[in-house]
C-alpha cells in the first residue's frame, strides 16, 4: 500500500511567533497581524496592515510569551527594555533607522511597538549569497550606518551589537543603496562604569555577537562608540576579504569569546590573504579593528571618511589601463 509523502516525511517543528495566539488578530483596533517575520531572544516580529493608513504594512514587535510565565520582575525588566528601546529609536533622525507609529500593551500585558516595514534582505543573506562585496558598495554601506551611529553616539547611546544580521539593504526610488538598522535591542547608555555592572553581565552569555564583539565588549569593560566601530570595521572587513575578521575556524560563543579576551592578532587573516582589497583600504580597517580602542579613530564618523578616501587613494596609486597605458608606456620610453 501506497503512502502519501506527506505521512512520511518528518513534520517541522513550528517556531515559537507561529504559535503566538496574536497571529490573524486585531489588535489597537486597527492592526490586523498577518504572519511572522522575525524572532530574537525577547521580542518577535510579525508583518500586519494598518488599515486606517491605506492598510500600509507595517512591522509589529512585541515580547515574546514566554516571558509571561516568568517571574513579575523579570517580565517587568524586559517590558521596560522594548520601551527604552521605541524611546531611543524614536528620537533617531537619520534615514537608517525606522520609524517608530505606535507604541502600545496587548490584552495579556505584553508591550508592542510598530515600526517602519521595509522590504529588502538583510546583509547576511548578502554575503551568504556574493561572498565579497566590491569596494565601493562596502564603503557606500559603511558610510550609511556610520552616520545613523554617529547621531546614536552624539545622543549618549552605544549599539553594542552591530552584525550583518541588523540591517536590511534594499532599493530606492531611484536604485540607489537603501540601508535600514531593524535591531535596538542592545542599546544602552554610554557610560563609564564597566559595562558588566550595567547589563548584568554574564561570563558565557555577554550582550551582543562575539564574531563581530569589540574585545572591551567581550571583557565586560568600559563601552563606548569605538565597540560600534570595531564590529561595522569587522563587517566591512568580512565584506572585502570574503572572511570574518574575529578567527573563523571559531565556531562556538565560548570559543570566540576566548578568542577576543586574549592577544592573538586582530583580523585574524593576515593582509597577505586579503586579496583585492587595496592597501590603503587595509590600513584603516586595521586601525578601526584594534584591539585597544585608544588606538582606533576618534569616532565612527571620522572611521568612515577614511574608508571613503581610500578609493580616491586607490584611484591614484593605480597603474593606467586601456588607451591610458599606451600613452603612459610610449612616454616612458621616450
Amino acid at each position: 500500500m501506497s503512502r502519501d509523502p506527506a505521512d512520511i516525511a518528518p513534520r517541522r517543528r513550528s517556531s515559537r511567533n507561529e504559535l503566538d495566539p496574536i497571529l490573524g488578530s486585531t489588535i489597537a483596533g486597527d492592526l490586523v497581524i498577518e504572519r511572522p517575520i522575525g524572532s530574537g531572544s525577547h521580542a518577535d516580529v510579525f508583518l500586519a496592515r494598518q488599515r486606517s493608513v491605506g492598510d500600509r504594512k507595517v512591522a509589529l514587535k512585541v515580547l515574546c510569551r514566554p516571558y509571561l510565565s516568568l517571574r513579575e520582575s523579570d517580565m517587568r525588566r524586559a517590558a521596560m527594555a522594548l520601551i527604552r528601546e521605541a524611546a531611543v529609536l524614536g528620537q533617531m533622525t537619520s534615514p537608517c533607522f525606522v520609524q517608530v507609529h505606535l507604541t502600545g500593551v496587548l490584552p495579556d500585558t505584553r508591550p508592542f511597538v510598530v515600526l517602519e516595514y521595509v522590504e529588502g534582505e538583510t546583509m547576511a543573506a548578502l554575503l551568504a549569497r556574493t561572498r565579497r562585496l566590491s569596494l565601493a558598495r562596502t564603503v557606500e554601506i559603511v558610510v550609511q550606518v556610520a552616520a545613523g551611529l554617529a547621531e546614536l553616539h552624539a545622543l549618549g547611546h552605544v549599539h553594542r551589537d552591530v552584525t550583518p544580521a541588523n540591517f536590511l539593504i534594499g532599493a530606492g526610488p531611484v536604485g540607489e543603496l537603501k540601508l535600514k538598522m531593524i535591531d535596538f535591542g542592545t542599546v544602552t547608555r554610554i557610560s563609564d562604569k564597566p559595562d558588566r555592572f550595567r547589563v548584568g553581565y554574564d561570563l558565557e552569555h555577554p550582550l551582543g555577537t562575539p564574531g563581530y564583539m569589540a574585545p572591551e565588549q567581550a571583557r565586560g569593560d568600559v563601552v563606548d562608540g569605538r565597540a560600534d566601530m570595531f564590529a561595522l570595521a569587522a563587517i566591512a572587513w568580512e565584506a572585502l576579504v570574503g572572511r570574518r575578521a574575529i578567527d573563523p575556524s571559531l565556531m562556538t560563543q565560548r570559543a570566540l569569546l576566548d578568542y577576543l579576551r586574549g592577544d592573538a592578532p586582530l583580523p585574524a587573516q593576515p593582509t597577505t590573504e586579503a586579496e583585492g582589497v587595496s592597501t590603503p583600504a587595509q590600513a584603516v580597517l586595521l586601525r578601526a579593528l584594534d584591539r585597544d580602542p585608544a588606538r582606533r579613530y576618534p569616532d565612527i564618523g571620522i572611521f568612515a571618511k577614511a574608508l571613503r578616501a581610500s578609493i580616491d587613494d586607490d584611484r591614484e596609486a593605480a597603474p593606467p589601463t586601456g588607451l591610458l597605458s599606451r600613452l603612459f608606456k610610449e612616454r616612458s620610453r621616450q
